[in-house]
């Protein structure tokens, strides 16, 4: 895989917006629900406005395992049960809660990738996560890995699971020996950013 480097631009780093990514990923875990039911509906609009193409297909796409986060959670969580009907079908109110949180979360994460797959694009996030990997000796087989992945999503061709791990296997190799990579600097503001963001979201974390 060949490595191209760009001039520097004054746009962040995609390893940058990367690690935001996470970083609001983990929040998302630790925020109360008042929290996370804003982050969500801000995401929501976000989503609407920047990627609202790109965040439809990925919703419909993560629709059932959406629908089965939110069952599993709304009918197999123990507690009090509801009042009338509800409480006669098993529903509790710690099922609805919970059932709640975990679809928001799943949802401002699967909207948020939408959001950060717009802003940096393919290209970006593949020298992003690239960036990330560092030393690790089976970092190229996993951007390459990740691109296949990423044009099959965006493919809108059918396909088997069969055929789409033959032709995963098929391709590693190939597009490994071809792969062209553009990779920005990463400058020391990027640098302040990235410790930044991982030094507050470890205190909201474990505050």
């Amino acid at each position: 895989m060949a490595l191209l480097t760009p001039q520097l631009s004054p746009k962040l780093h995609p390893a940058t917006l990367f690690v935001s990514w996470i970083c609001f990923a983990l929040i998302l875990q630790a925020a109360t629900m008042s929290l996370l039911a804003g982050l969500v509906v801000i995401s929501l609009l976000l989503a609407a406005t920047l990627a609202p193409t790109r965040s439809l297909r990925l919703l419909l796409r993560s629709r059932w395992l959406l629908l089965s986060i939110g069952v599993l959670f709304l009918f197999f969580s123990p507690g009090e049960y509801l009042p009338g009907f509800a409480g006669r079908i098993g529903l509790t109110y710690e099922g609805v809660t919970h059932a709640g949180e975990q679809t928001g979360r799943l949802l401002a994460i699967l909207l948020s990738i939408a959001l950060l797959h717009e802003r940096i694009g393919t290209p970006g996030l593949l020298a992003g996560l690239y960036k990330l990997l560092g030393p690790f000796p089976w970092r190229e087989t996993t951007v390459v890995r990740l691109m296949l992945v990423l044009e099959f999503v965006e493919d809108k061709r059918v396909t088997g699971w069969r055929e789409w791990l033959a032709q995963g296997t098929q391709a590693d190799s190939a597009e490994r020996n071809h792969f062209a990579l553009f990779m920005p600097h990463l400058r020391r503001l990027d640098v302040a950013v990235m410790g930044g963001l991982a030094a507050a979201t470890f205190l909201f974390v474990f505050r």
